[in-house]
């Protein structure tokens, strides 16, 4: 198995933009996270025979670096049942508010995580939603608030199309995503920007209503505004 698929695919999952192909077998609620901006979270992915389920820290006890780091991903598969388990993250919001749809909640190595989704293997072997600067759809519960006179990241595409940063990674200099203006390398015809709105924008999606999001090089997860209001 490509565990650096896994990753890359479950950056997607982790800013909530689950691919067409994700599932939620387990019960969910909607749930709503005010005051998120720059907001770390951690996932954590079990590893089964035929499916990969997704925990996320956002709505529990959030990621603290100390117990992060001495996480042991043999000792949490065993304590699921799972083949193996996978870390994913820190990240950090890049919105002010959202409401997402989690389900349970369970531990892992002392640290607490809610279900988020339930991703087939065989969409882990297909690569979707982990080329940068290739849009794909998705569909999730997710409102996205970005708040007014703040700043908003954004990936420009060939065709006009603006896509907002959901979330971003430590690879980001000094933790601030403007700063991406000259880490990333675009693809021909995608531009990098940081805009500030004059008014709060919200952007919608649920399994009935997909949305486009693409990824960049740094493997950070942009939702397409279309939608927006």
């Amino acid at each position: 198995m490509d565990t650096m698929k896994i990753a890359i695919l479950a950056a997607a999952l982790a800013c909530l933009g689950a691919p067409l192909a994700a599932q939620s077998p387990k019960p969910v609620e909607p749930v709503t996270i005010s005051d998120m901006r720059g907001m770390r979270f951690c996932e954590f992915l079990l590893i089964y025979e035929d499916h990969v389920d997704i925990y996320n820290t956002s709505a529990s006890d959030g990621c603290p670096e100390d117990l992060w780091a001495s996480m042991d991903t043999a000792a949490i598969a065993e304590a699921h049942g799972a083949k193996m388990a996978q870390l994913n993250g820190p990240h950090f919001w890049a919105m002010d508010g959202q409401t997402l749809g989690l389900g349970e909640t369970a531990d892992f190595g002392g640290m607490a995580a809610r279900y988020a989704a339930t991703l087939p293997l065989a969409a882990l072997g297909s690569g979707k939603g982990a080329d940068p600067y290739k849009p794909y759809v998705s569909a999730k519960l997710q409102t996205m608030v970005f708040e007014s006179g703040k700043p908003v990241y954004q990936l420009v595409g060939p065709d006009g199309g603006v896509y907002i940063l959901n979330a971003y990674g430590e690879e980001v200099q000094g933790g601030d995503p403007a700063n991406l203006a000259t880490q990333l390398s675009p693809a021909e015809g995608w531009s990098f920007r940081t805009e500030t709105p004059a008014q709060d924008l919200t952007i919608e999606g649920t399994s009935e209503t997909p949305v486009d999001m693409v990824g960049d090089d740094l493997h950070q997860y942009y939702t397409r505004m279309q939608g927006a209001q």
